[in-house]
């Protein structure tokens, strides 16, 4: 999986702040929510053969870096040959979240075979 970086507050004013979590630089965010935006506005549904007319910012290079990592990270999937958002990151989160929660129980429990 991607490297995402986390912080103890985000700043996330706006959905575009959230893609500055997962991308190093400003031609990536942006670059991500072009491919965002563009599946927003296509109802979800983004046949791969218009990648370049509806996805393609400024190089082939930036977009396949981009969409590699969108779909490594769970935002968006590629079902049918169509490209659509997706709920994998989300529940990718929450899986992680509750497992930490879990290992902290124990701990305060009293388990200290806990091992990383």
């Amino acid at each position: 999986m991607a490297k995402i970086d986390l912080v103890k507050r985000p700043y996330l004013h706006s959905p575009r702040h959230l893609l500055r979590y997962v991308f190093f630089t400003e031609m990536q965010v942006e670059q991500a929510a072009k491919i965002l935006n563009a599946l927003m506005d296509n109802d979800n549904k983004v046949p791969d053969s218009e990648w370049e007319d509806k996805f393609l910012l400024s190089s082939r290079g930036l977009y396949v870096k981009v969409m590699r990592k969108l779909r490594d990270v769970g935002l968006v999937e590629k079902e049918l040959g169509n490209y659509k958002l997706s709920k994998t990151f989300a529940d990718a989160l929450s899986k992680i979240a509750t497992k930490w929660y879990e290992l902290l129980e124990g701990y305060q429990e009293g388990d200290r075979d806990i091992r990383f």
